[in-house]
């Protein structure tokens, strides 16, 4: 059968709706709707309505969130919050580019809109009964929707969170302080090595020479040439922090206070008090057993009540797809249709850069721009304040963007600049078309429209897999370095925006599989400039593609039991076990260390707790964590000056007091300590000596001393009683930006921590069918009543995230009518 001819029995098989303003709402035995209608305006009504059942409160608070409203439901404490969010986007340009929309996607948002209404109207009429218990508790009603404010869950989330990560003003004031400490040679030696520009010896997603694009060689050919111009250290620590305008742009002038803050208070923290996201598998025909294609997702934004993700199936319109996504954008992010299965991960790419303005010293609403000075465009914002008065407030914009910080006395300001900027709601609608697509040319097409920093992802039924990082890319002029910010006088502005044929991109790679988690995507592409995520040697996807590499063909059940696997791996151990090896090979067999190293040696580099005594199985888990933090403070605690070694000492590591918010990652320090061990062999070169002309193994044995030390005099000499506490996985109930979302007493824990996916999903092709599973905990709704009994849906899928289960998803409309457990039909025209 033709594609034509399979397209068009799928939509004749689609139940029938006679008239537009018909809507059929299936829900499954895990409580997911599955959405029928005719038109896009009441298939996305539907979907809004799922939606306000299920999370009207999450979703209420997702809504101001993003906007800054959190004051006048919350009070006076989120004054600050508000302020930061609303110093963060342009609402001008937002509903601009709404108004822009043809027809059919104004349709998307208005559709989605109303249908949020229909159900509010009807929860205003049994508010004992229909309110959720949230709102009960906090004293407000739910607002009414509009196609903005659908509009701005995706940019607020996606792009003011996920493609706005910005460190370059903490990069300039490491690079200060490294001067001052060290001269200017050593200075940007170190800080070279500490935030490279590029690392050959990075794994990549597309395999080497399978893309030739040299996204960035001349770029990266910049080495260390110093900025045009810089202020010291001390001018930009005195920039305010309150006047900051980002959330992902907080000023570091206090690192030790801020930050951990920046990332902890506003819901954004990987162990180490940074985020970190994502992991990706797609197998093609070369590599598949039993399928053709298979695709697992495990999209990493921590762990959150309720879930994350939503999960949906959306029927008619040119649509037939289920899957889930973020905070139920329109766009269904981790998905696929009848042909095709989509997925994405965090890219790291850099499409943000900060500009120092210089500010008129006779009027500080003047820039210095191209010879003179020019007004910043300036409006007034006020926040309304439960229980106290508006508050007001100025924001700032020059022809960078958004001022998100200044200093008046020094004449200075710092803009952000996004090459996103613009394209928001045409990155949300490519993305919802996305699942429209029905081979690799027509995804391809959605991919390049997207402006967001995003790895895409692509299987269908013969087989073919791909993968895109998406996103629109400066092409910034020779000299200007990326990581540190850039004269706003008009010297170093853009030259354009990148073709996307200049995107790293695969179709069927040679290695018959694609794996991702955050990794670099192809040769020849810069760093992002954050001094908390580069690419690197030690790089966790390693964990991945061992094991893909050791086999020829996998199953589905195989994919499955990899994903697994990696997730109680220790992501740092593969690195440093032959160093300590090597350091202690000369030793007796009975000496304390060699045996220490000998524990390692034999460990499988995993966590367990297979016993479920509340400790891992494993003494190496415990021996190895104590070593790295040890090896760290002794390569790196002489030479990075003062508060700056905080941001390189931490190895990552979860602990009961401070449980898992994200996910594990290869911290910056560890990666700079492989290259340093590695010497001249690093991928990165290695001009400054951290090591200070001792030899590895000396470091290593003294570190390997000092940590069997702290080992032993906490659990005795017995390695047997080597065992760490066991890490719980909790779901938080604050939303993505710190916000909370439910109430105190919504907080759940599983058993013990895994290094995956907020939601997992595996699509399965063979040719001829579909294949789906996903687990979305804690479950399907957040939704508890006035009276404290929550859905039967609100934590169903809990225990089945914990075991590592999934629960089958349905496409076709016998398959959903066949675990169909309630319909309920609406009508738009009444």
């Amino acid at each position: 059968m033709t594609r034509s001819a399979l397209s068009a029995a799928i939509l004749a098989a689609l139940p029938l709706i006679a008239d537009a303003g018909e809507i059929t709402i299936k829900r499954d035995t895990w409580g997911v709707p599955h959405v029928y209608a005719e038109t896009t305006h009441d298939l996305f009504y539907g979907y809004g309505y799922s939606v306000a059942q299920d999370r009207l409160y999450q979703m209420e608070i997702a809504k101001r969130s993003t906007q800054g409203r959190m004051a006048e439901v919350l009070g006076a404490d989120y004054i600050d919050y508000d302020k930061k969010i609303r110093t963060n986007y342009d609402p001008t340009s937002i509903q601009r580019q709404i108004d822009a929309l043809s027809t059919d996607d104004r349709a998307i948002l208005d559709g989605y809109a109303a249908g949020m209404n229909a159900w509010i109207e009807q929860v205003q009429a049994k508010p004992n009964s229909l309110l959720p218990k949230q709102f009960h508790d906090n004293g407000f009603q739910p607002e009414a929707w509009t196609a903005f404010d659908v509009a701005m869950i995706f940019v607020g989330s996606m792009g003011n969170r996920f493609g706005d990560y910005n460190t370059e003003i903490e990069n300039q004031q490491l690079l200060d302080a490294l001067i001052q400490e060290h001269g200017e040679t050593e200075g940007w030696a170190i800080f070279n090595q500490l935030n490279p520009l590029n690392d050959p010896s990075a794994p990549t997603t597309v395999p080497k020479g399978d893309w030739t694009g040299t996204f960035d060689k001349r770029h990266v050919e910049l080495a260390a040439r110093p900025p045009v111009s810089r202020k010291t250290e001390q001018d930009i620590a005195r920039l305010a922090i309150d006047q900051d305008g980002g959330v992902m742009n907080l000023s570091l002038a206090d690192a030790q206070r801020y930050n951990a803050r920046q990332f902890h208070d506003f819901g954004l923290t990987g162990v180490a008090g940074y985020p970190q996201t994502s992991n990706m598998i797609v197998v093609g025909k070369k590599k598949a057993k039993g399928a053709n294609s298979i695709l697992l997702n495990g999209p990493q934004f921590g762990w959150f009540n309720p879930a994350y993700t939503y999960s949906i199936g959306l029927h008619g319109a040119g649509f037939d797809l289920v899957g889930n996504t973020p905070f139920a954008y329109p766009g269904i992010l981790f998905g696929n249709n009848p042909e095709i299965a989509w997925g994405s991960t965090w890219g790291a790419g850099d499409v943000v850069d900060i500009y120092r303005e210089t500010l008129n010293p006779n009027n500080p609403e003047e820039y210095l721009f191209e010879g003179r000075y020019r007004p910043m465009e300036v409006r007034t914002e006020t926040i309304q304040v439960k229980g106290a008065d508006p508050v007001s407030f100025k924001v700032y914009k020059t022809v960078h963007g958004l001022l998100i910080s200044r200093d008046d006395a020094q004449q200075i300001a710092y803009a952000k600049k996004r090459a996103w900027q613009g394209r928001e709601i045409e990155t949300l609608m490519a993305w919802t078309h996305q699942g429209k697509a029905s081979n690799h040319q027509d995804w391809l097409q959605y991919a390049a429209r997207s402006a967001f920093n995003i790895n895409f992802y692509y299987a269908d039924q013969q087989g073919n897999i791909g993968y895109a990082f998406t996103g629109k890319y400066p092409e910034r002029k020779p000299g200007h370095d990326n990581r540190l910010p850039a004269s706003g006088e008009g010297d170093q502005e853009w030259l354009g925006i990148k073709p996307f044929a200049r995107n790293p991109q695969v179709y069927n790679p040679s290695s018959g599989y694609i794996a991702n988690w955050n990794n670099k995507p192809a040769d020849d592409f810069i760093a992002p400039d954050m001094f908390w995520y580069s690419w690197s040697e030690a790089d966790r996807v390693d964990t991945m593609k061992a094991i893909m590499d050791a086999k020829d063909r996998f199953t589905a059940d195989d994919v499955k039991q990899m994903m697994e696997d990696v997730s109680y791996a220790d992501v740092n151990a593969r690195y440093f076990i032959p160093f300590l090896d090597e350091a202690t090979r000369h030793l007796k067999a009975d000496d304390a260390r060699r045996q220490a190293v000998q524990l390692l040696l034999d460990w499988d580099m995993t966590s367990h707790d297979r016993d479920r005594d509340g400790q891992y199985d494993e003494a190496a888990t415990t021996l190895f964590q104590a070593w790295l933090p040890e090896m760290l403070a002794e390569t790196f605690k002489d030479d990075i000056p003062g508060r700056f070694f905080n941001w390189y000492a931490s190895a990552g590591y979860p602990s009961p007091q401070s449980p898992l918010r994200s996910s594990v990652n290869v911290q910056p320090g560890t990666k700079a300590l492989l290259q340093a061990l590695r010497g001249k062999d690093a991928g990165v070169e290695q001009t400054y000596d951290f090591l200070n002309g001792r030899s590895a193994n000396e470091l290593v044995l003294a570190s390997l001393e000092r940590a069997l030390k702290q080992v032993k005099a906490k659990h005795g000499d017995n390695p047997d009683n080597w065992k760490l506490p066991v890490v719980p996985m909790r779901f938080f109930t604050n939303n993505f930006l710190g916000m909370p979302q439910a109430g105190d007493d919504e907080v759940r824990d599983t058993h013990i921590a895994m290094n995956r996916g907020t939601e997992n999903n595996l699509v399965i092709f063979n040719g001829k069918r579909v294949e789906t599973h996903e687990v979305v905990a804690p479950g399907q709704s957040g939704f508890i009543a006035p009276d404290g009994t929550p859905s039967p849906h609100y934590e169903d899928q809990l225990k089945l995230f914990e075991d590592f289960g999934y629960k089958q998803t349905w496409l076709s409309p016998k398959e959903v009518d066949a675990n169909t457990q309630s319909v309920t039909h609406l009508n738009t025209e009444q």
